[in-house]
């Protein structure tokens, strides 16, 4: 098979990424996955050709999306080039020899194979042409000068020093692991010698005065043993459970920095079963390495102290230890495998699990729970086939292992004893020569289980990468402002905008926008119009493709985005209550509760009545461990934590659609009251919404289409004199 570099996937959705990276390898420049999933705009549907060549063309490789011929795919086809496979995979074909086609399959079950010309046409062929040839879609992909020159950022090595760097913040109790480890391992080389003696001389020599003391030695040495190994166990576990705590707390710190796209274009799942990479990676470095070292010092001297009393016999044990060795390197490859796939299922087994659960009312209401539950059943039968291959290949490991262990044993067992047999070797030596074997015998599962665990341990650090390696959303804060530059003029500049699929229609088209510094200014259009998305942008959740979005004139993405979210009140749609106290869920993120302030956001928010009718009032429990709220309820509660800081800046979106009229009246009378003077952006369908807003902007299909007050709108008899119009007559 041709030499060819080969990058596997991920998850299900980075095939593409994944051929895009093996491409740019074969030219010669390196690039990362993450770097390459930003760069092709990765969804959680996955990525479609044009996003592939969108990404490729931005490192500098010139691309050509065409329909080819079999034939023309073996003979006149540049390659490396990507092919779409089989619907909803991406491969690529790296070479063609007497028709045999050699392509390298992300996934890491197939990797790279070796296909004919009937298997092509079945995986990548989608019809037939007029001249009965089979046809199918090519990525050609060469190299310009800007990718020779190009500087690619990013990096998904794995480095192990990455976990190392929290192991040894605790040198000291580190140094004295590591000085009890040392004395064990001398007090356990002085047990092989104590055999021999009581043997050779208390034994053979019959003096019952010396095997008592070396028994008393022997006593002595192992309860020392035995204390040591306690302290060591106690000292692993400290360690380990602080490294655990620094680990997924560093990892949810590092989700709180990520840029709002990252979690478009990935599954709850995944982000979960992410927890269990980092468990992992701890259990290896904190609970395996440190005492896998210690063994391995301790085969290192027991095979010197073999060595020492019979060359042959080490010679056997050493060439039965590389054959062990060779087994599991030759698994390596299987395991890599399984453990991506078993890694993938989980976060999908786990995904539709949290889907049942949160999603019980409308499954029970459309009588679903049968079909759900075979589904997640379906899937779980996946999961478990995946584990059971895991095991076998363990089982596999040990069997072959133990197997080799015993054929190596019983040979120095053979040779051992026939060197006593020729006076080579004493007879306490052929016993002190079996407690080695014992011993040494240990020590080389525990290597075996070590290079087991290293390998489940690279590559959870290799998933694990992929997020650290990340771009932070806060990237380069020193050089943004954490000062509002002006009176808090928010403005939108030609901007267009789309989410992360290439080729997907634009949600926001040339859009041109003032917000009044101090105003309140509403959006309002149809369902789908492009609402929301723009108050996200203003939020800065996400950036334009084109234009700018300007707060007094200074682009917004020039602006600390903590800093810019600490002077922001927000209601979204889909607002989370948190499992916590009401006053808590309403304070968000404060020390210190604010009674004044408190009761005057609820009071704001028409929250008093529901609030006093719960068991413990402000100190109830809500969200999902505690009392449920009704969907008007939750609005309150997110209305009264917009507003409790006092921020200049309000975005609100549809704040009162789970409301009654009475209520979404009264509540939005007291916030326009109180909000007079601060810089508020309402996104809206109700009429009560918007009807006293300063300013009103019409947005439909992505565009501005009308802008100005109420009565100039109303005046001017086009959308926004419709949409009243019809919600009037519906009120009537």
């Amino acid at each position: 098979m041709p030499a060819f570099t080969y990058y596997q996937q991920f998850e299900e959705m980075d095939c593409g990424a994944a051929c895009l990276r093996m491409v740019a390898r074969a030219h010669g420049q390196e690039y990362g996955l993450e770097e390459l999933r930003e760069r092709t705009r990765i969804s959680r549907e996955g990525v479609s050709l044009l996003g592939i060549s969108e990404g490729a063309e931005s490192i500098g490789l010139q691309t050509l999306a065409l329909p080819a011929s079999l034939q023309q795919l073996e003979e006149e086809i540049p390659l490396p080039c990507i092919l779409p496979w089989k619907g909803d995979h991406f491969v690529v074909l790296y070479a063609v020899k007497d028709g045999r086609f050699f392509v390298a399959d992300p996934d890491p079950a197939v990797q790279r194979v070796e296909l004919d010309r009937v298997a092509v046409i079945d995986g990548w062929s989608h019809g037939v042409s007029d001249s009965n040839e089979y046809l199918g879609n090519v990525l050609v992909l060469e190299p310009t000068p800007a990718f020779r020159q190009r500087q690619p950022v990013g990096n998904d090595e794995s480095s192990i020093r990455y976990v190392l760097q929290y192991v040894l913040n605790y040198s000291k109790l580190l140094t004295n692991l590591g000085g009890g480890l040392l004395l064990a391992l001398l007090l356990q080389l002085a047990m092989p010698f104590l055999l021999k003696s009581m043997v050779d001389f208390g034994i053979v020599l019959n003096d019952p005065h010396f095997i008592a003391l070396v028994v008393v030695a022997q006593g002595v040495l192992l309860l020392t043993m035995i204390l040591l190994g306690a302290l060591r166990q106690y000292i692993l576990t400290h360690i380990g459970g602080r490294v655990d705590v620094s680990l997924v707390s560093d990892y949810i710190s590092k989700l709180t920095r990520l840029p709002m796209a990252f979690f478009d274009s990935r599954s709850r799942g995944d982000i979960f079963q992410r927890l269990s990479d980092h468990e992992r990676l701890q259990e290896f470095m904190t609970g395996t390495t440190l005492l896998r070292v210690f063994n391995l010092l301790n085969f290192v001297v027991f095979a010197l102290v073999l060595a020492i009393w019979n060359l042959t016999i080490f010679a056997i044990f050493l060439v039965g230890t590389l054959f062990n060795f060779l087994w599991v390197g030759y698994l390596q490859r299987n395991r890599r495998e399984l453990d991506f796939r078993y890694f993938e299922q989980s976060a999908r087994n786990k995904e539709q699990l949290m889907e049942i659960i949160e999603g019980i009312e409308e499954i029970k209401q459309n009588d679903a729970a049968r079909h759900k539950r075979w589904a997640w059943e379906r899937r779980r039968a996946g999961l478990y086939q995946t584990r059971l291959k895991l095991n076998k290949l363990d089982q596999y490991q040990r069997t072959a292992g133990n197997l080799i262990d015993t054929v190596k044993n019983l040979a120095i067992t053979l040779v051992a004893a026939l060197a006593v047999v020729d006076g080579s070797l004493t007879i306490g030596a052929l016993v002190a020569i079996h407690y080695i074997l014992a011993q040494l015998n240990s020590p080389i599962e525990d290597l075996s289980e070590f290079f087991r665990g290293y390998q489940e341990s690279a590559i959870s650090l290799e998933r694990m990468n992929e997020i650290y390696n990340k771009e932070d959303e806060h990237s380069g804060d020193s050089h943004r402002l954490s000062v509002i530059p002006g009176e808090g003029h928010l403005s939108l500049n030609n901007v267009s905008f789309r989410y992360n699929s290439p080729g997907a229609a634009l949600v926001l088209n040339q859009v041109n926008a003032d917000f009044p510094a101090g105003k309140i200014t509403a959006i309002v259009g149809s369902s789908g119009s492009g609402k929301s998305t723009l108050l996200k942008l203003l939020i800065g959740f996400y950036q334009p493709q084109e234009g700018e979005v300007l707060l007094d004139g200074t682009k917004l993405s020039s602006i600390d985005p903590s800093f810019w979210r600490k002077n922001m009140g927000v209601v979204s749609q889909d607002g989370y209550i948190f499992s916590d106290t009401v006053a808590r869920n309403i304070v968000m993120g404060e020390g210190v509760i604010d009674e004044h302030r408190l009761l005057r956001a609820v009071k704001i928010a028409q929250a008093e009545r529901f609030i006093e009718r719960l068991p413990e009032g402000y100190h109830t429990r809500i969200g999902a461990s505690g009392v449920s709220l009704s969907k008007g309820e939750q609005q309150r509660l997110l209305i009264a934590r917009a507003i409790y800081h006092q921020p200049p800046f309000v975005f609100l979106d549809e704040p009162t659609s789970g409301l009654d009229a009475f209520t979404e009246v009264t509540i939005m009378d007291n916030l326009f009251e109180y909000l007079r003077g601060s810089t508020v952006v309402i996104v809206a369908h109700r009429y009560a919404t918007f009807e006293q807003a300063d300013h009103i902007i019409v947005v439909e299909d992505g565009r501005v289409v009308e802008r100005g007050s109420h009565h100039d709108l109303m005046a001017e008899r086009s959308n926004y004199y419709r949409l009243v119009k019809n919600q009037t007559l519906l009120g009537s």
